[in-house]
Order: C-alpha cells, then structure tokens, then sequence
C-alpha cells in the first residue's frame, strides 16, 4: 500500500497573494482608492474657527458661556453671608473662601433678570478676581463652543448633550462687573 505524502502547507505568502487576486478584494481596494481620491468638500468657515471652552449657564430660557480662562473654580453655595444693609441689584451677599471674604453675585441678576428670592445654588470664582463669585440657580456644565463669526458675541454649542447646536451669548466677566455690558442674545 502506497503511503500519502502530506500536502505543504501554503506560506502566509501565498496565502495573502491568493486573497489579493480575488475578485472580491479587488472590488474593495478599488471603491476604497476611488473614494480616498475623490475631491473633499472643503470646510466651511465656521466649522474652520476654533471652538472654545465654556462653563454652560442656563438661566431662564437662554444660554450663556463663561469662557473658562476666566473660572479659577466652582462649587456648591452652601452658605451665604447676609450684608447689614439691605442689598441692591446683583449683590446677594458674602461668602468666606480659604480666608478671604468674596461678594456674591447674582449672574441672572447682572443679566437684568429680577433678583433671585432662594439662595442656593452654584458659585463660579473668577481667576484675577479674588473679591467677588458668581451665583447660579443651577450648576453649569462644562463644554465647547464654536464663536459665530457674524455675530462674534454669539457662538453654537458643539459639545453638550442636551444643548447640542444651541446658540449662546458668550459672556465677557469684566464688563459684566464693569456694568456696561451689551449681554443680549
């Protein structure tokens, strides 16, 4: 009885050169070289602008960013120093913070809302303003903006869930406690 020699195997080689040649893989690498050679649709010049960081404020019906080169920190208002007279406009009061004592301000407040009736909420410290923080009824998120080029005041949410898309004003916190500010959307 004659005895069967075993195949050789095929190498990795010739194995891959096999796949190459196929005609199925051959249709793929095409279409793939076809799209990676067709002309790109060049960016639009908003989508071309860099996007920015914000702290996302909601208040009310409206949308408004702190860009955070401004935020030293945030944290929740936990207690809130009354002042002896009776406060006016955006100043709600005094809270301590590592030794120092800071003015609150209400943003809504600033933004000509009616002033707040509750006293909790969310407080933004400012960097370079050691004397003041900003009061939020709801606590603000973290996200990127991209500034509208039209309107530079203005920018479109990129990031942000909820808000995806949403337009916002982006707020300047120095004329904001200047007390000047053109802030309307």
């Amino acid at each position: 009885m004659s005895e069967r020699k075993p195949r050789p195997s095929r190498t990795a080689a010739a194995r891959s050169r096999a796949v190459a040649e196929s005609p199925l893989t051959r249709q793929i690498l095409d279409e793939r070289e076809r799209r990676l050679a067709a002309v790109q649709t060049p960016e639009t010049p908003e989508e071309r602008s860099p996007s920015i960081s914000v702290l996302l404020c909601p208040l009310g019906g409206n949308l408004y960013g702190v860009p955070m080169n401004e935020v030293a920190s945030l944290r929740p208002l936990e207690r809130l120093g009354r002042t002896g007279a009776t406060t006016a406009g955006a100043v709600m009061g005094l809270v301590a913070d590592s030794g120092r004592v800071r003015q609150v301000l209400d943003l809504g407040a600033l933004l000509g809302a009616p002033p707040p009736r509750e006293t909790d909420g969310y407080l933004i410290l400012l960097k370079g303003r050691r004397d003041v923080a900003l009061r939020l009824p709801e606590r603000p998120h973290a996200a990127e903006a991209r500034p509208d080029l039209d309107r530079p005041q203005h920018a479109s949410v990129v990031s942000s869930g909820d808000h995806h898309a949403k337009t916002l004003v982006i707020l300047s916190v120095a004329a904001l406690l200047a007390g000047g500010a053109p802030v309307g959307a």
